[in-house]
This record gives structure tokens, sequence and C-alpha cells, in this order.
């Protein structure tokens, strides 16, 4: 066989072990992309034991498939099985190192279990990987207003609801967040004006009316003194529902 007929061969071969390399794992991508909106189905019916053998199938099939490892890291803050959601966003993000949504997720685990520190720079990187997502910006500044930082804080809601309002959908969940912390803050006016923005966008919400309260001097004094311990223990059950609702 002469040079030209081998290398004509060594082609042959490469060109066929290609098309054989495609040939096995293209199906199992597709079988793990399947399995996977099956459990996030799953997931919004509140189904979890099926999504979670979804889940699993898809895993097994893809084990670097970054929105099941997303969606399992959601599944498993809904249980409080943080070191689960911990290690599936470690996986996610070494698969995907540019992935904003995996990163948001590895910030929350962290605000979640109270390790604001480590929760600073994730929701930073999150913020700068994808400045259209309101909520790195959002729960940044929900961060910071914790560590007892409001001017920081407010900043970032205001990035926050100037994000969603160019975005055309403005959440009255920000305003009045931003609200509170002005009351907070003791400017009244201005937190009355972020209340009532929020009225306009749901008036009918129980959030809206019931939430605010009698904006007297009195109560901002003594809510003032309150408020580092407020913030410091931020409740669980507040935040975990956020879980089952935030979407990729």
């Amino acid at each position: 066989m002469t040079r030209r007929a081998h290398l004509a061969a060594a082609l042959l071969i490469a060109i066929t072990l290609s098309r054989v390399t495609a040939q096995v794992s293209k199906p199992s991508v597709s079988s793990g992309l399947a399995a996977y909106e099956r459990a996030n189905a799953l997931f919004v019916a509140k189904k979890f034991p099926e999504c979670l053998a979804e889940l699993e199938t898809a895993l097994r099939l893809d084990p670097r498939l970054v929105p099941a490892l997303t969606l399992r890291a959601k599944l498993a803050m809904t249980i409080n099985r943080f070191d689960i959601a911990r290690e599936s966003l470690e996986r996610a993000l070494q698969a995907d190192p540019n992935s904003a949504y995996a990163q948001f997720l590895y910030g929350l685990e962290a605000y979640l279990t109270n390790d604001l520190q480590s929760a600073l720079p994730r929701f930073d990187k999150a913020r700068w990987l994808n400045p259209a997502d309101p909520r790195g910006a959002l729960y940044l500044g929900m961060t910071r207003e914790s560590l007892g930082q409001p001017t920081d804080a407010l900043k970032l809601y205001e990035e926050a609801a100037r994000v969603q309002q160019a975005a055309g959908a403005p959440q009255a969940d920000t305003l009045l967040t931003g609200s509170r912390l002005l009351l907070l803050m003791g400017r009244l006016e201005d937190s009355k004006s972020w209340k009532d923005r929020a009225l306009k966008l749901e008036p009918n919400s129980r959030a809206v009316h019931f939430d605010w309260p009698v904006c007297s001097k009195r109560w901002v004094i003594r809510s003032r003194r309150r408020w580092r311990a407020k913030q410091l223990c931020a409740s669980r059950e507040q935040i975990q529902p956020m879980c089952r609702s935030i979407t990729c």
C-alpha cells in the first residue's frame, strides 16, 4: 500500500470513528435533556420524589448537564439539604464557570445557610455574568442589608428596580424590599414612594397592603434598634419558598 493510500485509510478511519462517537454520545445527551425536562415539569408540579428520579436518570446519561445540576440544587434546598445543593452547584460551575444561573444559586445556598461572607462574592459574580438579571443585584443588596450596610444595599435595590423596569417587568416585591429599608433608614417620603409604586403594580396584593406598618417616628426609632438583630436572623421560612419559584 502506498503512502497516499495509508493516509487515505487513516483519514477514513478517523472520520468513521468520529461518526461512531457522535452516534453514541448524541442519544445520551438528548436523552439526558429529555429526562431533565420531565424533571423540571415534575418540580413545578411539586412532585419532588418523581422529580428526583428523573434527575438521577438525566445525570446518569450526562453527568455534566448544567440545567439538571441546578435543578438538583433547587430540589435539595427545598428539603434543607444544603450540602447536596452546594455539591451540585460546584459541579455545575466546574462544567460551566460562566453559568450565571448556577452562580446565582450558589450565592443563594450561602445566603440561606447564613454564610453571608461567602454569599457576597457569589452574588456579585452572578451579577457580573448577567447584568440583565436583576436577581443578582437584589440578593446582593439583601446580603449587604443583612450585614448592616444599608447605603450599599439601597443602591443595589435601585439597580435591580432599574433593570426590571428596563425589561418591562417591574416587580412589587423588589419595591417593597427597598421600601422597608428606606423606612428603617428614616426616609419616610421615599419609602412611601416605593410602596406606592408597588401598589400600582399589584393593587390587590395583600403583601402591599399588610406589609406596610404605621409610619410613625416612634415606630421607626423602635425598628432601628431591632434592625440589626432582625437582619442577621433572616427567616429561612420567608426565603426558602423562593427556591421553588425561581426558574432557569
